[in-house]
């Protein structure tokens, strides 16, 4: 059984626009650095933050400095920036599907995947080649590079399993045509519906960011009713969310443990940013179809039917045969001793 270990750590310290979420790399044989351009508008960051031009080309270089005492292979890939589910701007997502409202895709205007060999203590340097469209854009395009180490099979006995270790680092790559005019976050309310996620049931709404801009400090609140009814139901908060430009993601209501049920029913949703705040009220339907198959399929309490009467029952027919016998046997006594 292979378990691959991911540590990503996503080297893009925008302190002003909270664009970098940095993981834990303790175990880590290998760094990437960006060397970074003339047009690097931030030169306090280490990620690539560059102000374009249309048609342009340009060689973005990363340099891949190998720690270990032996060759490695790295393999380095652009990624499109987009939100995941738990509302965080991921760069790491190699077969991440574009939003609709996309329209200059980062991943497509740099080159393609290639494979480096790197030799025990010492650092390569590899050229990704950035062409940016001929026709204008505007507002923030948002990806990164991947540099992944090839696995390598530590073949570490662990209860009978070999584990293979693999590693990897993600460079924000931003590109801006104007860098003084700022474009604004808007967020649309798509799809609700009940969803299974991990085997545990939700209620999702699917939220949008429609524009070429990163939304901040989002905070969700959230509650569901029954359609015309006031009593609030899986009431849901989050805070601390992001949104990468034109992006979207499944916002999850809930806590996984009840058992969903069919009807008819309204969503509450408030939405705050450093950017704007939305506010939606959306009528949606479970229908017992969607219910009953995602509950049969659910782990947890929600899943199991109540048998606590049934039991009772079983109990009380048991003692009452119990009472029975025993006074079979009393009375047969009784007569033997007559």
């Amino acid at each position: 059984m292979k378990k691959i270990i991911w540590q990503v750590m996503l080297v893009v310290g925008l302190f002003v626009s909270g664009l970098a979420i940095t993981a834990s790399a303790d175990n880590l044989n290998y760094t990437v650095k960006a060397e970074l351009p003339s047009n690097q508008v931030n030169q306090d960051v280490s990620y690539f933050d560059l102000k374009v031009k249309p048609g342009q080309r340009q060689n973005l270089t990363v340099t891949i400095t190998n720690n270990d005492k032996r060759d490695h292979q790295y393999t380095v890939s652009p990624n499109l920036a987009v939100t995941n589910d738990n509302g965080v701007i991921d760069y790491s997502q190699s077969k991440a599907k574009a939003d609709s409202s996309l329209k200059f895709n980062v991943k497509s205007a740099l080159s393609g995947k290639q494979t480096v060999t790197v030799a025990a203590k010492s650092s390569k340097r590899v050229t990704v080649k950035l062409t940016v469209p001929a026709k204008r854009f505007s507002g923030t395009a948002l990806g990164g590079i991947n540099v992944v180490q090839a696995k390598t099979s530590q073949r570490k006995k662990q209860s009978g399993m070999a584990i293979d270790n693999q590693y990897a680092y993600v460079l924000g790559v931003q590109l801006r045509e104007n860098v003084t005019s700022k474009s604004k976050p808007r967020m649309k309310l798509h799809q609700i519906k009940a969803a299974q996620l991990n085997y545990r049931n939700y209620v999702t709404a699917n939220l949008q960011n429609d524009q070429p801009a990163i939304m901040h400090n989002l905070k969700i609140n959230s509650y569901i009713t029954k359609r015309g009814g006031k009593k609030q139901l899986m009431v849901t908060k989050k805070d601390n969310l992001a949104m990468a430009p034109n992006s979207n993601f499944n916002f999850a209501m809930g806590d996984g443990e009840a058992p969903l049920k069919a009807g008819k029913y309204t969503l509450h949703l408030k939405a705050k940013a450093d950017e704007g705040h939305w506010q939606f009220t959306r009528d949606f339907t479970i229908s017992s179809k969607d219910a009953d198959q995602l509950n049969e399929t659910a782990v947890g309490d929600q899943a199991q039917p109540n048998y606590f009467w049934w039991f009772v029952a079983l109990g009380v027919i048991i003692i009452a045969l119990l009472a029975v016998v025993i006074w079979l046997v009393l009375k047969n006594k009784c007569r033997q001793d007559d």
